[in-house]
């Protein structure tokens, strides 16, 4: 009688314990390598607003505005002491100031992916090492002078309006 109730108690202990290992075995998720490789640890930094003028032939042309977007590591952003989003405009500013004024004008088709692989690599270089991952243009357009509003003003100005 004993030998029945022992051999109850154990086949109901090893039930419980198999029913246990089976569901945290089951609720354990297992993420695919690649996510946590592009996600894992980044943060993106969004950048105001540049106005960088173009200038051909001795004159200004117009100003190309450009927002971008960066990722970078979230542990390299949190020990550094400066922001980077400032690197990365001023980068953005000498690449896009030295770039050919026909491709910003847009009579030439731009291939973006050589500029922010230029703005990349000017901030890693002056970082001193792989830290910005991506560059991402969030916004990017020319405004020719005459559209801008000081340009707009100075020819309505010339065409006989009197200055107020």
């Amino acid at each position: 009688m004993i030998r029945l109730v022992v051999t109850g108690v154990w086949v109901c202990l090893v039930t419980v314990l198999s029913s246990y290992a089976a569901t945290m075995w089951h609720s354990q998720k297992t993420e695919e390598p690649g996510v946590e490789k592009l996600f894992g640890g980044l943060q993106s930094m969004q950048t105001s607003m540049i106005s960088v003028p173009v200038i051909s032939a001795g004159a200004v042309e117009g100003y190309v505005l450009a927002q971008f977007t960066f990722t970078m590591s979230s542990d390299v952003v949190s020990r550094m002491s400066v922001k980077p989003d400032v690197f990365l405009l001023d980068s953005a500013f000498r690449t896009i100031y030295a770039a050919d004024p026909s491709t910003l004008r847009g009579s030439k088709k731009q291939d973006f992916s050589v500029l922010t692989t230029a703005i990349k690599e000017r901030v890693n270089e002056r970082f001193g090492g792989p830290f910005v991952e991506d560059v991402l243009i969030e916004k990017f357009s020319f405004v020719p002078k005459e559209e801008t509003r000081s340009g707009a003003n100075l020819a309505k100005i010339g065409a006989g309006e009197k200055r107020q």
